[in-house]
């Protein structure tokens, strides 16, 4: 579904606007895991995102661990978990973690995020997240609208992250494109979802800018909010994976359960 015409170039409500990337995204980083960026001096250690997609060693061992971590938490040995279903998973975590600090501070504070200034570790669970230094004043706005803030998200994070990730990840296992783009905008979805909970006022331009961004490849088909109901539940078109786990069934939003 897309957004309604007027709603295109509104402006975000903000809670305070241009009020600095280092600000804005460690207040946002108290929304839940997803959006915790660490903001202390990063040390030895971090490296820049790039080396994701650069080094296909780390995805590796990425899904390697997720796939440990899945067969543990289903009690079945790892070989009954796909390497392609691990593989789905670990990538809807990764583009829930690039998403929720980069929506985040633009819904909330009207910053755009450059995940080049991130820097993640190499660890198990949860990917870390830091923030280096102070980006420039130029990615903070003060009268930010949202079709600006979406296109700066799909450039940043969507093309300039995710895009590299799905490619070098598709190098390693077989899983399709439009299973992981799948995914990435069920992550958007719950990262709006997430927001609306816990900053209510922002509820309105995060669906504006999710529909936004849903009407653009590589998302375009792959889901969309039902309004009719007051929870902006989403339905996706695509299915992760995760029921091919022995013991495991559907997500809530999996395309499955609408057939």
């Amino acid at each position: 579904m897309r957004p309604f015409p007027e709603n295109v170039g509104r402006e975000v409500r903000t809670a305070v606007a241009g009020s600095g990337v280092r600000a804005a995204v460690s207040d946002v980083s108290a929304v839940n895991a997803f959006f915790s960026v660490d903001m202390r001096e990063t040390g030895s250690g971090w490296l820049p995102l790039r080396e994701l997609w650069e080094h296909p060693g780390y995805l590796e061992e990425r899904v390697s661990e997720v796939r440990t971590r899945l067969a543990s938490r289903a009690g079945v040995a790892v070989s009954r978990v796909e390497r392609r279903v691990a593989a789905s998973i670990m990538y809807q975590g990764l583009a829930s973690r690039l998403l929720s600090p980069t929506v985040g501070a633009a819904l909330c504070h009207g910053v755009a995020l450059d995940p080049g200034a991130l820097r993640w570790r190499p660890e198990g669970g949860m990917l870390p997240l830091a923030l280096v230094g102070e980006p420039p004043a130029s990615d903070t706005f003060h009268t930010p609208r949202v079709d600006s803030l979406a296109e700066l998200i799909h450039q940043r994070v969507v093309q300039g992250t995710l895009a590299p990730i799905a490619t070098a990840l598709r190098s390693q296992v077989k899983v399709a494109p439009r299973l992981l783009w799948g995914n990435a905008a069920s992550s958007l979805a719950g990262t709006v979802q997430a927001l609306a909970r816990d900053r209510p006022w922002v509820t309105d331009d995060a669906v504006v800018l999710t529909e936004l961004l849903l009407g653009r490849e590589p998302f375009t088909g792959l889901g969309e909010f039902d309004r009719s109901g007051e929870q902006h539940a989403f339905v996706r078109a695509t299915c992760c994976l995760y029921y091919r786990i022995p013991g495991c069934g559907m997500c809530g939003d999996c395309a499955l359960l609408r057939r």
